[in-house]
């Protein structure tokens, strides 16, 4: 029996990609049952019949969870048994253990999408759990997924008070959650902690 999947991606070219891949090499063990190309789109589409597969996209547009962590997280809450494969252009080791962590159960570089995709499909069908090989930067990889999510949004520009109401945390979670990144990476100031954020990609 055909097992169903869910594909998601706000850019055209990597959504045909991703049916290409499935269709073209699994046709006989996986049927695509809906496209995506918004936040708002997908969550409708599995509100509606939750797939066996979800391939997404990381960042996508919506009016509603647009942060990718906090999509997956929210994803995994809503459906536990959903094996969600996220596809993305980011490489940075401590992010792709951060999002693996949040409860994705692949993460896919859109680079080597065809052969990652295939090997990961290929793993899915047997009932086995993809494998993601990354080397992870010690200090990147020490930060909590919290922290992390910290930063890059103090990355992004936020400020704390912001960050805070954002991620319905206090302000002083925020603080020490952003102190204790910092005391994981070996940085003591925010322009050490911007430079650093800038050079690992995140």
């Amino acid at each position: 029996m055909q097992k169903t999947v869910v594909i998601a991606d706000d850019h055209p070219v990597f959504l045909i990609g991703l049916r290409t891949v499935v269709t073209t090499s699994f046709g006989d063990d996986f049927v695509i049952s809906g496209e995506a190309q918004t936040v708002d789109q997908l969550l409708a589409l599995l509100a509606e019949k939750q797939p066996d597969v979800l391939l997404t996209d990381f960042n996508m547009p919506g009016d509603r969870q647009s942060d990718g962590l906090r999509l997956i997280e929210t994803l995994r809450r809503k459906y536990p048994q959903l094996p969600i494969v996220v596809i993305t252009m980011m490489t940075n080791p401590g992010l792709v253990k951060t999002i693996l962590a949040a409860g994705a159960r692949a993460v896919i570089n859109k680079q080597s999408l065809t052969s990652e995709l295939t090997t990961c499909l290929k793993a899915l069908q047997q009932g086995r759990r993809p494998a993601n090989v990354s080397a992870m930067p010690v200090t990147v990889a020490a930060m909590s997924p919290r922290e992390l999510e910290v930063v890059r949004l103090l990355a992004q520009g936020h400020s704390v008070n912001h960050i805070a109401a954002m991620l319905s945390r206090t302000k002083q979670t925020i603080s020490a959650q952003k102190k204790s990144a910092m005391l994981k990476i070996g940085v003591g100031s925010d322009a050490e902690l911007f430079e650093y954020l800038r050079e690992a990609g995140l």
